[in-house]
């Protein structure tokens, strides 16, 4: 079909013109539309006569074309509609969803180094407790040797006629295994303390990772609120940034018709005063990206990556503070320090019980079987005669075991009860200071939540003063001086406010951390 724009060349025109001329003469029962030049004749012969005629019905050739013409245009449509929302389907999915502050944490917690570290040690603490707890059952050993011995034929009674001093001369292979379980039955403590220790150890060492992902969570929670500082200074700036180009730009129209209300040297402060204003902006931006590096570093990401998070404005922690009293005595319940301190000083005793039972004996059962084969050599029946070569027998009895330097391990039970009074000295100094630490976030949460207030009805007065002074220096009552410096009073005002609103967010998680309990209702 030939495009309704555009020229069409000479001969593609004449040979469209032959090919459908051809085609009409092979298909005689279809009619031919007539040309337009005679169907415009035809028409004003009819109207000149006045006469009524019947237009000639479209030639089916036609219909089929505008039919044909109309469906390519539907699918067309169609097959665009569904390339864009295919299109538009796969870039959603492409792009990351924004990050809320739970989706972080939890991903801090997942991809985190430290965590992983703590991870390997406690399967190491695990391990060292399924030893302890195999030492109940015992030891299991095999041995078995290979190698020659000189060929012995006969017995004691009638011994080989042979020179003892050829022990090179008719070698014949010899093999010799044994396989033996040694069960103790009576270690006095012994065992039962390794296994304690062992216990103990692997609860210090959960404490332990509590306290490292707590610090994770500490962590991810000052950067997410570090970076919607940086956003929100930064928006504010960009506003003021806005509001000083619409007063340099008003006070330029003013000094270009005449006006007497403004001179050059309020356009010139207004521009110094941009210009710093520009700078800060570029400040607060360079430590917007880099505040945005170092949380996407600590959730696991990509520092190139374009980290998005779901909240758009720095709003206060919804938290409802409880009496001091309660959250100390929370946290010596619930501090993963707390715990870790007490089951190292329950492991560090077991182990003084351990060093006291090395000092007594330990009664054990041995038993197994023995096995021996010489092929050159006789097998000897008589009980009275050695027989190292060809046995076969079973092995079972009682056997008592004793160190007896009783001096190395007095020594070391002192070393251990001297551990143990460290540990415990340490407990009581870790305890004050948790109940300080949680006195101190206290604190701390009280004196930013009062702070936050107070710049909260700053920032409203100053937005209410700079609203004032843009509305008169519209109205042409107004200076450029008062403007400026109603520009800078909200800019400070704002600043302090949401600086305050940081403050308070990081002394509620340091709270929580003081506190080792979640104080937010963030589901991580």
């Amino acid at each position: 079909m030939v495009p309704r724009t555009g020229a069409v060349p000479t001969r593609v025109g004449k040979a469209i013109v032959s090919t459908s001329g051809a085609w009409f003469k092979q298909n005689p029962s279809v009619e031919k539309r007539p040309m337009r030049k005679e169907r415009n004749t035809a028409k004003s012969a009819a109207n000149r006569a006045g006469a009524r005629q019947i237009q000639p019905q479209r030639p089916r050739m036609f219909a089929v074309r505008r039919i044909g013409t109309f469906g390519r245009q539907c699918c067309r449509a169609v097959l665009f509609c569904f390339v864009f929302g295919i299109g538009t389907h796969v870039a959603a999915a492409q792009e990351p969803p924004p990050l809320s502050l739970a989706d972080c944490i939890r991903s801090a917690l997942e991809h985190d180094p430290d965590l992983q570290a703590a991870s390997a040690e406690v399967a190491a603490a695990r391990a060292r407790l399924d030893q302890a707890a195999a030492g109940r059952f015992g030891e299991a050993e095999y041995r078995q040797v290979l190698g020659f011995v000189p060929e012995a034929k006969g017995d004691i009674l009638d011994p080989p006629k042979q020179n003892r001093q050829a022990v090179l001369q008719n070698l014949g292979p010899f093999t010799q295994l044994e396989v033996m379980v040694h069960i103790p039955l009576w270690t006095f403590g012994k065992l039962q303390a390794a296994l304690q220790a062992a216990q103990e150890g692997l609860s210090a060492q959960h404490a332990q990772d509590a306290s490292r992902r707590a610090e994770v969570v500490l962590n991810v929670k000052r950067l997410y609120y570090s970076v919607l500082l940086t956003d929100q200074l930064a928006g504010i700036l960009d506003e003021m940034l806005d509001n000083m180009d619409k007063a340099i730009r008003k006070v330029q129209e003013r000094l270009a018709s005449g006006s007497t209300t403004v001179t050059e040297i309020d356009l010139l402060k207004l521009r110094t005063g941009r210009a710093k204003l520009a700078r800060g902006v570029a400040e607060v931006r360079a430590s917007a990206a880099l505040t945005r590096k170092a949380l996407a570093r600590a959730i696991g990401q990509n520092l190139q990556s374009d980290l998005r998070l779901a909240d758009r404005r720095l709003d206060p922690a919804p938290v409802k503070l409880e009496p001091v009293e309660s959250y100390v005595e929370e946290a010596r319940r619930s501090r993963p320090e707390a715990a870790q301190i007490a089951h190292g000083i329950a492991a560090q005793a077991a182990k003084v019980e351990m060093e006291r039972a090395e000092m007594f004996p330990t009664l054990f059962l041995s038993t197994g079987f023995q096995y021996a084969v010489a092929p050159n050599r006789t097998t000897q029946k008589n009980p009275f005669a050695a027989e190292d070569f060809n046995y076969s027998r079973p092995v079972g009895l009682l056997g008592l075991r004793w160190e007896l330097d009783i001096w190395r391990k007095q020594a070391k039970l002192a070393e251990a009860q001297a551990d143990l009074a460290r540990l415990q000295a340490q407990q009581r100094s870790a305890l004050t200071g948790l109940e300080l630490e949680v006195h101190r976030a206290y604190g701390q949460v009280v004196q930013a939540r009062e702070a936050m207030e107070a710049t909260a009805d700053g920032r409203k007065a100053g937005r209410t003063l700079l609203v004032a002074t843009v509305s008169n220096f519209d109205l042409g009552i107004g200076e450029a001086e008062e403007l400026f410096k109603s520009l800078g009073i909200y800019t400070e005002a704002s600043t302090d406010y949401f600086r305050a609103v940081h403050d308070f967010n990081v002394a509620v998680a340091e709270l929580s951390r003081a506190v080792g309990r979640e104080l937010l209702p963030l589901n991580y």
